[in-house]
């Protein structure tokens, strides 16, 4: 990659020169020399496997310009994808063809050969689309060694698949929040404790699917009656009288309320800002795929009729009203 002799092995110093002890009875025992691996909560790891990573996506969009994969398009005028990471989370497209599984697993074992990491491919699975052949699925399966079926489920705490009933979908969020809030013990909680955990903890548990998908309005009811009885109930079994509405309570507190984020205008607020970074971010992925997709001619403000719009584009710019303010 470019780098000097001299930084190289004052990096591999910092990595081949620990050594480890076992604490028995509070004494050192012993001595575990590590032979490879980045060490968990050293300052260097992150950026390393960084470093350690932009090879593998040199490799795979030198292989992509060589025709030797082909990435995913889901349009015409969309760029392709060929691989999405998130820290050590990995997605890989590909054709489902000899040639290019090949050529794919190719990459990924000169990559294992030169960084020391390793694909678990236990925890591995493949996902083919609805026209490819059975035998053809079959062959993948054994070039690829990956022998799980099926998407990954969840992806960054999001389902991948949004089809049907999106309250069902949703659902899961009134679960984690009653869970964390049947936790905390509101007894030993004073009024000033129980504020500080709506708003630090509570308020920021759906915040990430919020600034991707707008929550059903059945979903946000459910939300905002678990954080007001938990304010107003006096201990961890009773409900408690709510002497005032939760919409006065959500007022700033210059106006007489708490300050307590509304859900749905919290929600809305998370979708104007992903409607901002299309326009003010034209050149990355992100807005490319959607402008191909859904406003191939005109901009992201722009009332467009859209052939079976996905629900994060419908979620997106139901916040244009917001966004023209």
């Amino acid at each position: 990659m470019g780098f000097a002799e001299h930084w190289i092995v004052l990096m591999m110093q910092c990595i081949t020169s620990v050594k480890y002890q076992v604490l028995l009875n509070g004494q050192p025992k012993g001595r575990i020399v590590p032979h490879r691996g980045l060490r968990q909560g050293d300052p260097l790891s992150p950026y390393l496997f960084i470093l350690c990573t932009e090879v593998l996506i040199a490799n795979l969009k030198k292989a992509e310009e060589m025709k030797k994969i082909t990435g995913l398009k889901v349009a015409r005028a969309c760029p392709a994808v060929s691989h999405l990471l998130f820290a050590d989370d990995s997605l890989f497209f590909c054709k489902a063809t000899r040639d290019e599984c090949q050529a794919f697993i190719q990459i990924l074992k000169e990559y294992e050969a030169t960084s020391g990491q390793q694909i678990n491919f236990g925890k591995s699975s493949v996902q083919f689309g609805h026209t490819v052949d059975p035998g053809v699925r079959q062959e993948v399966h054994q070039i690829l060694g990956i022998t799980a079926v099926g998407g990954v489920g969840t992806y960054l705490g999001i389902p991948e698949s949004l089809g049907g009933a999106k309250t069902k979908i949703f659902s899961f969020l009134v679960e984690r929040q009653n869970q964390r809030i049947n936790g905390w013990n509101s007894k030993w909680l004073s009024k000033g404790g129980k504020e500080v955990l709506l708003k630090s903890v509570a308020s920021a548990m759906p915040m990430y699917v919020m600034s991707c998908f707008r929550l059903p309005k059945g979903i946000t009811n459910k939300l905002s009656s678990a954080v007001s009885n938990f304010w107003w109930s006096n201990n961890g079994q009773s409900r408690g009288m709510h002497w005032l509405a939760w919409k006065k309570l959500c007022r700033h507190k210059k106006d007489g309320g708490l300050g307590f984020r509304v859900i749905e205008d919290f929600n809305t607020a998370l979708l104007a800002k992903q409607l901002w970074r299309l326009m003010d971010y034209p050149e990355s992925l992100f807005a490319r795929v959607f402008k191909g997709r859904y406003y191939r001619n005109s901009t992201p403000l722009e009332l467009n009729r859209s052939y079976s719009p996905s629900y994060g584009w419908q979620s997106i710019v139901s916040a244009r009203p917001l966004v023209h303010k």
